[in-house]
């Protein structure tokens, strides 16, 4: 490669590093419209431009603060006049505190083509150790803090304990290698650097074992010997023995490729890594290893120190953790469906007493010769109230009858404002923007009614009798444009490429956190006893159409639902 398209592949290089650390947009542009590629957090390859942009973009939004690259090698090669390769290790710090991310190490390929006189990305592959990330994620964030602040407290114990003994490891070695050089390796040199390693064998909290560079163990202190159920008397059946005796089948193959890292130097794999170990009674028990290398007077590599430690009762502690957790999302399913079955009996209760009440009095209305025209009346209406709590429960179970056509969203948002203006009044002002045409859908106006109906009037609640206004908007939003907020329902993930949103904001009290997850529960109240059906009536609704409700709760703006509608395909007939 001349000095030129170098010079030019490394400024791309260099443009696409500032791009993406800056999460600049513009960085799309540079994508080949014949695109590959795939992410360190992804399982499948990525063969067009779009679904690359859309990654991309999720990109910058689930980390929205610039990210800091520390490149540590970078190579480029011509393959040919129009296509060049580079490839680069860096290390990401993300804006986070003591995000493990900036302990790795991450690979990026990049395959330029050139096309057109211009320089475009045909394919782009990261390798990091993504193996944490969560649905809907492209870097680990949830998981890993998680993780970290479940482990950091216990780990950071231990790591001080490990690095005072490691440091004392590596000053004890470098005296042992200076004396036995100075006394050309007499036998009283070696008897004192026996002397000086059985002791801190001897003090330390964890096991500590040497082995041979092939995996055979050389030496090994009783506290290691004692973990894996034997006694110090048997401290020869280790010695000799290839340490893959003593973990676990399943644990074999990371040993080995860990072991391998260690020995060709690679720094970022001298962590602590778990595996699963065998006792003497053939148990299993699980440990976390560090390992370094012993060298010789010449840098040469003569074996391998590790310590081991026992941390079942810390995953057990963690399994305990888990399974705690997954008992309160039962209780707190169970509270729900309490609250919903007393509500409904209580809603029964009182209709039914009203039916049974009118019905006794027009018989005796009958037995004494009087018309029981009214009483039956009552009695029916009572029955059709109580129908209607059936109704609103069918509707939250997502199976309502009712036929959907093609309809403007727009439109029909506007035929409702004379209702919303009278449940609103005071000193409560409506605004809107409704575009006209506005998005098409499959609906039909009374479900729309119902939404906008119970979304304005817990909107109305929320203000109480202060000043304040309500916002209600339509618009069109794209898939990988999707605002943040808590889905409802909560498994639901985009199938199309666009969406009609149906917005509805007010300026009244934020939602309590801890009650978000609860809103759309029948029955569910944090203001009044037995009321609550209103939002599980819109989850029905949207749950019918296959959308989704996205509820936030904004600074300035008390809370903010929308509710995404999927597009039709079709035109509506203009009124």
């Amino acid at each position: 490669m001349d000095a030129k398209d170098y010079q030019k592949i490394r400024q791309l290089f260099d443009e696409y590093l500032r791009m993406y650390s800056s999460r600049d947009d513009r960085l799309t542009t540079y994508f080949s419209e014949d695109f590959s590629g795939f992410t360190g957090g992804g399982d499948s390859l990525v063969k067009n431009r779009e679904e690359w942009v859309a990654i991309t973009r999720q990109d910058f939004a689930e980390v929205k603060d610039p990210v800091r690259i520390e490149l540590k090698d970078l190579s480029i090669q011509s393959l040919a006049d129009t296509i060049a390769v580079t490839t680069g290790f860096f290390t990401i710090h993300l804006p986070i505190k003591d995000h493990i991310l900036s302990k790795e190490t991450a690979r990026l390929v990049l395959i330029f083509r050139k096309e057109s006189e211009d320089w475009k990305i045909s394919h782009s592959s990261i390798s990091i150790p993504y193996h944490l990330v969560r649905e809907g994620e492209v870097y680990p964030l949830k998981e890993l803090v998680e993780r970290n602040q479940l482990l950091e407290q216990l780990i950071a114990e231990r790591t001080i304990q490990l690095s005072e003994a490691n440091d004392h490891l590596q000053k004890t070695n470098k005296e042992l290698t200076n004396e036995i050089a100075e006394r050309k390796q007499t036998g009283d040199a070696l008897q004192e650097s026996n002397q000086k390693i059985e002791a801190i064998m001897s003090i330390s909290p964890d096991g500590i074992g040497i082995m041979s560079l092939d995996g055979k163990i050389q030496r090994i202190s009783d506290k290691l010997v004692k973990m894996h159920g034997y006694s110090t008397a048997e401290i020869d059946e280790y010695l000799g023995k290839s340490v893959l005796e003593f973990i676990d089948p399943s644990s074999h193959k990371e040993l080995i490729d860990n072991t391998r890292k260690v020995l060709a130097g690679v720094e970022s794999d001298k962590k602590l890594t778990e595996y699963l170990a065998i006792k003497k009674d053939r148990s299993r028990f699980n440990i976390d290893v560090n390992s370094t290398v012993l060298l010789d007077s010449k840098g040469n590599p003569t074996s391998i120190l590790y310590v081991e430690r026992d941390i079942t009762e810390r995953k057990r502690t963690e399994a305990d953790k888990e399974k705690l957790e997954a008992q309160n999302r039962q209780l707190q399913k169970a509270e729900s469906l309490g609250r919903m079955a007393g509500a409904i009996a209580h809603q029964f209760n009182n209709r039914l007493a009203a039916v049974t009440g009118n019905l006794e009095l027009a018989m005796m209305d009958l037995s004494e010769g009087a018309n029981p025209h009214e009483k039956i009346t009552a009695a029916l209406e009572a029955s059709n109230r109580a129908a209607e709590i059936s109704g609103l429960m069918l509707t939250y179970l997502g199976q309502s009858n009712e036929k959907h056509s093609p309809m403007d969203l727009s439109e029909a948002c506007r035929r409702t404002m004379p209702m919303l203006k009278a449940i609103i009044s005071g000193d409560i002002v409506l605004e809107t923007d409704l575009p006209s045409p506005g998005p098409v859908i499959m609906s039909n106006a009374n479900q729309i009614l119902q939404i906008l109906t119970n979304l304005v009037t817990n909107a109305r609640e929320a203000i109480g009798e202060s000043r304040g206004a309500i916002g209600l908007c339509v618009k069109t939003v794209f898939a990988e444009d999707f605002p943040a907020g808590q889905r409802f329902p909560l498994d639901w993930q985009p199938q199309n490429n666009a969406y009609a949103c149906l917005e509805v904001t007010d300026t009244g009290c934020r939602i309590e956190e801890k009650n978000i997850e609860k809103l759309f529960d029948p029955f569910f109240s944090s203001k009044f006893t037995g009321r609550g059906m209103g939002l599980a009536v819109v989850l029905g609704i949207v749950r019918a159409h296959n959308g989704v409700v996205l509820v936030e709760n904004k600074p300035g703006r008390s809370s903010t639902f929308r509710i995404f509608f999927p597009l039709s395909g079709e035109t509506c007939r203009r009124k």
